[in-house]
Order: structure tokens, then C-alpha cells, then sequence
């Protein structure tokens, strides 16, 4: 079956597909660039979906074989994903009264901050991912999905949940994903949060945050990450990350801008000096 999801203003088809290819796990999803598509098996509740998605400036086309009852899901899920239905317009208006950020929202005027499927899959990486390169990141989430993840007869895994996490020790996920037990610990601790409160909060987002901060081995970073790329904050300027830092050092940007930096565009800000990185680096 064929699902059509319109964008709200323009996709940036080059920029999201730099973003997926960046965090892509082994396994996982098939991203082909040439075409602009991507491969990936959805788990909803006990049900995986295969999905092919063709990206478009003005669309997301989507073949899948869902039933009928999980459409709606299945829609949500692409649109918090990759942003589909969210309006850039103001915050790339708010950003032209700074001169640093005015430059850059000129030069990549369609940017929209890609999340991840669902929470939990945001929320996992996002641990695993703390204090690392990216790349050791990506290695260690991918070990994590090939042995964790459920075998689709595609060839694909769905991302793990929190379940199957959880009902591990620390020491059995530490020889899996090969990380160090304390990095092990926080991951079985975040999933048996996550299964007993943090799916019933995604929606009051101060409280996931708050109780997500009191948890054993969650830093301030991974606090503001997971509000910005999981669950879409739009205030969440990330100036504790470390590209983002070098993004600032790099473009001379003053404190005194980053003062008036606009409440509801922290996300922008952040997305764009991200960007600026990753072009000065290619």
C-alpha cells in the first residue's frame, strides 16, 4: 500500500539523508542516496511494518504493508521522525535579527531536525551514544541491534525495546554492545524507567525530562539531547555539545548574540551550526 505524507514548506532531501546515513546502524535500514530512499522495519506494539520511503522536497512517499488499524500510527510516526508537519517559517524569521545565524539560515534556508522513530529508540542511542565519537556510537548501537533487534524476513531488525532491554542484566548487556558496565548499567536503568513511567509520559515533557535527569548515570547533555532530537523541544539550544561549540568558535559568534538567541528557534540554531560542521568538515 502507497501513503503520501505532504511536507509542511520544503524538505531538505540532501540534508536528511546526510543526517540518516550519519546515525544509520548496520542492519537496521538500507538508505539508498542515488534515489533518495530509505528501507526500515517499524515496530507497533507486537507488529513490524516494513516500510520504503522516497523522499521528496514537497513529500514523503511511503510504501508500506500495514493494516488498516496501524495507518494512523504509521503516519505519526514518519511526521515526528523527520518533522513533516512542522512549520520552520518563524524560527527561521526569529534567526534574522542575528547576524551569525541570519547567515547561516540564508545559506540552508528548508533545514528541519530529523528525530528518530520513537522515543525509545532516541532515548537508547542517545545513552549509548554519551561521551563517545559518533562513530564508536554507532558501533556500539549497532551491536546492540543485531543482537537485540528482531529479525524481520527482510534481512532488517527492528530497533530493540525496552522490554527485551530491560529484562537483561547490566553484565549481559555489557558483553554484548562491549562497552564499559557503567555505560551497560545506565542503558538497563533508562529502559526499566522508560517500560515502568517514560511511555506514559511523551506527552508531559517536563516531567520526562525531570525524572529522566534523576536517573543514575544521565548527565545534563543527554537530558537536553534527548528533549531536542527525541522529543522535538523547540527550545533546546545545545551548547554543551561539543560541534556545536566548535560550530560557535569557528563563525566567532558572541556571547551577547547567544543571549538574544530566540526562545522557540534554540532548535534551528542548533541544527544550522551543526550543519555549518559538517560542511566545513566533508
Amino acid at each position: 500500500m502507497t501513503l503520501r505524507l505532504t511536507v509542511s514548506g520544503m524538505l531538505d532531501v540532501t540534508h536528511t539523508l546526510a543526517v540518516l546515513r550519519l546515525h544509520s546502524l548496520p542492519g537496521q535500514e538500507e538508505i539508498d542516496e542515488a534515489a533518495a530512499q530509505v528501507h526500515r522495519i517499524l515496530r507497533f506494539d507486537d507488529h513490524l511494518v516494513e516500510v520504503h520511503m522516497a523522499l521528496n522536497p514537497d513529500a514523503v512517499i511511503v510504501q508500506h504493508d500495514a493494516p488498516a488499524k496501524l495507518l494512523p500510527k504509521l503516519r505519526s510516526t514518519i511526521d515526528h521522525w523527520f518533522g513533516l508537519t512542522q512549520d520552520t517559517s518563524s524560527a527561521y524569521a526569529s534567526l534574522q535579527t542575528l547576524p551569525s545565524f541570519a547567515r547561516l539560515a540564508q545559506e540552508s534556508d528548508h533545514l528541519r531536525l530529523i528525530s528518530y522513530p520513537t522515543i525509545f529508540e532516541a532515548l537508547a542511542t542517545t545513552v549509548i551514544g554519551q561521551q563517545v565519537s559518533l562513530a564508536a556510537a554507532r558501533t556500539l548501537a549497532g551491536r546492540y541491534v543485531e543482537n537485540l533487534g528482531e529479525l524481520h524476513q527482510s534481512g532488517l531488525r527492528a530497533f530493540p525495546t525496552a522490554q527485551a532491554t530491560a529484562s537483561l542484566e547490566p553484565a549481559q548487556i555489557q558483553s554484548i554492545i562491549r562497552c564499559p558496565l557503567a555505560r551497560a548499567t545506565t542503558l538497563h536503568t533508562v529502559a526499566h524507567w522508560y517500560q515502568d513511567f517514560g511511555q506514559h509520559l511523551n506527552h508531559d515533557h517536563e516531567q520526562f525530562l525531570t525524572q529522566l535527569l534523576a536517573l543514575r548515570g544521565v548527565g545534563p547533555w543527554t537530558r537536553d539531547y534527548m528533549a531536542l532530537r527525541g522529543l522535538r523541544a523547540p527550545e533546546i539550544f545545545l551548547d554543551t555539545d561539543l560541534v556545536v561549540r566548535r560550530a560557535l568558535n569557528n563563525l566567532g559568534v558572541s556571547e551577547n548574540e547567544l543571549k538574544d538567541l530566540p526562545s522557540q528557534a534554540g532548535y534551528l540554531a542548533t541544527l544550522l551550526l551543526w550543519h555549518h560542521d559538517s560542511r566545513q568538515h566533508d
